[in-house]
Order: C-alpha cells, then structure tokens, then sequence
C-alpha cells in the first residue's frame, strides 16, 4: 500500500523524467512521420550533425540519390521540424538535419 511519503517520491520522480524527456531546448520530441499526405523533403547537400546543434560535428553530407529514414523531428511543426534525426541508408551515418534544408512535401496525385 502507498503512503504520502511513497506517493510525494513517485511523483518528484515522474515530473523529473517529464523535464528529461522535453530535451535541451524544451521542446517535445515525437516520432519522426510527416502528415498523412505528405512524404519528407531533405536537400541535396545537407550536413548530418551529430546532435541538434549547428555547433556540433558534421558526420556526413545527405544527396538526393541517396536512401534515407526519418527517426525523430524536434521542434517546429509537424511540416516544418527545427530537426530531423535521420540515417543516411548509403553511408550509414545518422544524424541531425537542420529543419532549413527539411521539410513535409504535400504528395500529388497523378493527373488523369
């Protein structure tokens, strides 16, 4: 059975993980998906960072011709993220690509 004392530790620890799980900018990290609809844009050129900072080492550069998965975006809008975590499937390298060189693309269908 829980007590005060037990119920005042458990909740001091779940309000800790909840900051912990906002990131270093305070905002919330979600799984990486664009919107039903649309598929995810990078640039040709984009530097792969090793965390999301402009600061941090760039690990490699993503091409177009190049296959990639999308883990994560932070911050933005669910179109437009600050950052996206993704892994470049030629090079292997994974990283973050700032939310500039990113973006959601509405998908088209076929004119008839």
């Amino acid at each position: 059975m829980l007590n005060k004392e037990k119920c005042g530790a458990m909740l001091g620890v779940l309000s800790v993980v909840g900051v912990l799980m906002l990131g270093e900018a305070g905002v919330a990290q979600a799984e990486g998906a664009c919107p039903a609809g649309y598929a995810m844009s990078i640039g040709d050129g984009a530097r792969i960072h090793r965390s999301p900072d402009l600061n941090s080492p760039v690990d490699g550069i993503y091409y177009t011709e190049h296959a990639f998965r999308v883990h994560q975006f932070v911050g933005g809008t669910p179109g437009l993220p600050d950052w996206v975590n993704m892994t470049n499937d030629n090079t292997g390298v994974t990283g973050w690509v700032h939310g500039s060189m990113a973006a959601c693309l509405g998908l088209t269908p076929p004119q008839v």
